[in-house]
């Protein structure tokens, strides 16, 4: 099993990615079910949503970025699209593959420095990996480098909800509930701890979709499940 430690520097984006390239590493054999588990089964509707939310989409090209065991790039097979899926970690990939999730074309490569050349693709996805970034702008800089004039980046995230009852009980669920049951379902305190840190201190949805407006993207937000999840529908400017 690999060694995590929990304490990282988070000024340096390469020891960050090694942190958590390691930890998604430790988690792969229980991270599908513990993602239903945790989730109550509520993520498969939140990409379903997403995806309608980008419309017909049959013969595009699409980057499913971040993509772990191939959650998003099954649904994009299925609707008759071109998708090339990419995640840093090649344990996650390997494993959607043999789950058959994954059935085009896969990169192992870091979602900020991607081995695509300019306006390659027509749609990118991302689903529970943009908290995962350090490097965010440069992120969206490639984001926007990869992407056709008029192109779609959609984000899912999980994020905090503003009712103040809903997320106090949020808080108490991710500052105790999940850490436990991945603990007792994956045998991994550290990757658990982590992950329900990155969920109560990533930037607001506002914030990160004025991000993606100074960089030349119109965005559109749509807060799912009492804010628990959001999804953002980022088009390049022409």
């Amino acid at each position: 099993m690999v060694s995590l430690r929990y304490e990282i520097n988070n000024t340096d984006p390469r020891e960050k990615k090694r942190f958590i390239r390691a930890m998604f590493t430790s988690i792969v054999p229980s991270y599908d079910r513990l993602n239903r588990i945790l989730s109550f089964g509520i993520d498969r509707l939140w990409r379903r949503s997403a995806m309608r939310l980008l419309g017909d989409m049959k013969g595009k090209r699409a980057l499913d970025l971040c993509c772990g065991t191939g959650d998003l790039s099954r649904i994009l097979h299925r609707q008759g699209v071109r998708a090339v899926s990419l995640d840093f970690c090649g344990e996650m990939v390997r494993r959607g593959i043999d789950a058959g999730n994954i059935r085009g074309a896969a990169v192992i490569a870091d979602a900020s420095v991607l081995p695509f050349a300019d306006v390659s693709f027509d749609i990118l996805t991302i689903a529970f990996g943009i908290r995962n970034i350090p490097d965010i702008d440069n992120f969206i800089d490639e984001a926007r480098r990869v992407l056709e004039s008029g192109g779609v980046l959609m984000i899912l995230e999980l994020t905090r909800p503003k009712n103040p009852v809903i997320g106090f009980l949020y808080s108490l669920y991710l500052e105790k509930i999940l850490p436990l049951v991945g603990w007792l379902v994956s045998g991994e305190r550290t990757a658990y701890r982590y992950l329900s840190r990155t969920i109560a201190t990533f930037i607001d949805p506002r914030e990160l979709a004025e991000r993606f407006a100074k960089k030349g993207f119109t965005c559109r937000k749509f807060s799912k499940t009492f804010g628990i999840a959001t999804i953002l529908i980022c088009e390049k400017k022409i």
